[in-house]
Formats: C-alpha cells, sequence, structure tokens
C-alpha cells in the first residue's frame, strides 16, 4: 500500500536494486523507471524470476532488433507483470511487426509496441497504428521539423483517446502555443502538448497548473529540467492535487533519494534526481485515479519518462563525443 512518499520511495530503491542484479546493462538510466513501474503496481520483484524473463527475451527476440535495445529493460518489466512472460513477449513482437507497417523502426517505437502489446489484440492494434499514423502526419503538417520518430509513441497514446483527431490536434495545438511563451525547448513543448491533449480540462489551465509548478520548485531553490525532462514536469501537473502539494511531495521524495546511494553528489545530478522525484510523485499520486483519461494519462506520463532516458542518454552520449 502507498502510505506515504517516504516508504514507497523505499520500495522503489529496493525494487530499483534487485533489478540491478538480475539484469546488467551499460547504462544504469532504465533502472528507475522500471523499479518505478513495478514500485507503481504494488510489486516486490523477485530477482530469479525477472531472470527467467530474460532467458524468454533472448529466445524470443533477436539481439539486433530495436526490442533489444534501450527499450529491453521496459520489456523484461512487462513480461515481468503479465503474469505469462512468453505470452507478453510474442504479443510485443506482433505488435511491433504492425506498427512497423505504418512508421519506420526506433528505440520510440519499441516502447509503443510494448503499450499496445499488452492492451490491444492484433486487429485493434491495426486500427490503433492506422490512427496513430493519421495523427502524426497531422501533427507533421503543422511541425514538420519538430515532429519526428520521438512522437511516433505520444501519437499512439493519442490514438486510444476517445476524443476525435481534430480535437486532440486543436488542443495539442493550443497548449503548445501558451507554453512556448514560457518554455523555449520546443521539441519538448510540444511533447507536453501531446501529452495534455489525451486529459480533461481546461488547456489554459492545464499549461498554468504545469508552469506554476515550475516556478514554485524554483521558488525553493529547485530548477527542474527545461529540456528532455520537461514533459515528466507536465505529467505530474496532471495529477488531482493542488500545485503546493504536488511541490511538497516532490520535494520530500528529493530529500529521501539525496541520502540513497546512487543518489549522491558523486553519481547523479540534482535536476536528474528531481526528474525522478517527479516520476516517484506521479505514481505516488495518479495511480489512484480511475477514469480512462486518467489512467490514459498515467501511462502516457510513465512513458514520457522512458523518452525523457533515452534522450538523457543521447545528451550524455554527445556530451562525452565532444570531450574526445
Amino acid at each position: 500500500m502507498k502510505n506515504n512518499i517516504n516508504e514507497f520511495c523505499t520500495q522503489f530503491i529496493i525494487n530499483r536494486d534487485v533489478l540491478k542484479k538480475a539484469v546488467r546493462f551499460e547504462s544504469s538510466f532504465f533502472y528507475p523507471t522500471a523499479a518505478n513501474k513495478l514500485t507503481a503496481a504494488g510489486v516486490v520483484v523477485d530477482e530469479d524470476e525477472f531472470k527467467e524473463c530474460k532467458k524468454i527475451l533472448k529466445k524470443s527476440i533477436s539481439s539486433i532488433s530495436y526490442l533489444r535495445g534501450h527499450s529491453e529493460l521496459t520489456i523484461l518489466t512487462e513480461m515481468y507483470l503479465s503474469g505469462d512472460p512468453q505470452g507478453a513477449a510474442e504479443r510485443i513482437v506482433e505488435t511491433y511487426s504492425i506498427l512497423k507497417k505504418h512508421f519506420s523502426s526506433s528505440e520510440y517505437l519499441a516502447f509503443l509496441a510494448i503499450l499496445l502489446g499488452n492492451n490491444a489484440d492484433a486487429k485493434q492494434s491495426e486500427e490503433i497504428s492506422t490512427r496513430a499514423r493519421r495523427l502524426y502526419d497531422m501533427m507533421k503538417k503543422k511541425h514538420p521539423i519538430l515532429t519526428n520518430s520521438a512522437d511516433s509513441t505520444m501519437s499512439g497514446f493519442m490514438a486510444l483517446s476517445d476524443k476525435s483527431d481534430e480535437q486532440l490536434i486543436e488542443d495539442c495545438e493550443e497548449c503548445f502555443n501558451i507554453l512556448k511563451k514560457t518554455f523555449s525547448d520546443k521539441d519538448a513543448v510540444q511533447s507536453c502538448a501531446q501529452l495534455f491533449s489525451i486529459t480533461e480540462g481546461d488547456n489554459s489551465e492545464k499549461a498554468d497548473k504545469m508552469t506554476e509548478l515550475y516556478d514554485t520548485l524554483k521558488e525553493a531553490g529547485r530548477k527542474f529540467d527545461k529540456h528532455y525532462g520537461l514533459p515528466v514536469l507536465a505529467a505530474v501537473s496532471i495529477c488531482d492535487r493542488d500545485v503546493k502539494t504536488i511541490a511538497d511531495t516532490m520535494l520530500e521524495a528529493d530529500a529521501f533519494l539525496s541520502k540513497q546511494k546512487g543518489y549522491g553528489a558523486l553519481s547523479t545530478d540534482k535536476r536528474t534526481r528531481l526528474l525522478h522525484a517527479a516520476m516517484l510523485t506521479l505514481s505516488f499520486y495518479c495511480g489512484s485515479e480511475n477514469s480512462q483519461a486518467a489512467t490514459l494519462a498515467m501511462m502516457a506520463a510513465q512513458q514520457a519518462a522512458e523518452c525523457a532516458m533515452i534522450a538523457c542518454i543521447a545528451a550524455s552520449s554527445a556530451a562525452a563525443a565532444s570531450s574526445n
């Protein structure tokens, strides 16, 4: 049970550490997102069972597939949570094949395959993929430079919405135009706008709440990342809590993490730690909301965190290359 944020974070750390033992990756960026998903599901991960999922994955998916890239730990997590690892792996592979008929292969498309593989059958996946491509093309027409493979994932979430295509794009554009007045990274702003488009409510109020949350954290001496991490801030702002409560919980989670192994000054920078605190706050609060729109937004928000990790890895790799 999620009694308080410190207990939630404690379980998150336990799951993260078990994952590190069960599966070894070159990058440590994805352990937190996987541990968060497991913790949000109320699961205490079993190391041996998770290793079994790894064995099944190796037999089911080629090592050169994008499904074995940065998305691998996410796939293993979904396999573990499904209760049927083999069946989950097969559904994800089948869904990825369907998606490739509509989009180019990419790490981001792999994440969308994970979502649809566990939430739709083949016929539904085909219909959702067709709609996702249509929405993607509509966004591409409005923002030809900004829209790229990273947007394929969010177009899939938008395709699951009950809103019409026109309403989704209209809401997305309205949120984009509001947010770009405050935040300069238009790629990040577009991702935030896409996330907001699938939620209910007034677009100005959604954008204003996110901006107020950013300012509240800044006034507390903590500047949230305005680039790859910005969609996570948008995600946590959709929680049905006031800004002060969200900010206070984020800061409490951040303070807890600062005392944990892997989050010290020499291992994780403060902005990344605050990003993780936002991700945990999102799961802590939004996991209890029951409406279809809220559930969809929650899944999209978790995906935003995972995509943020890909962007973080890319940025780190670019920085390392430029220093050599």
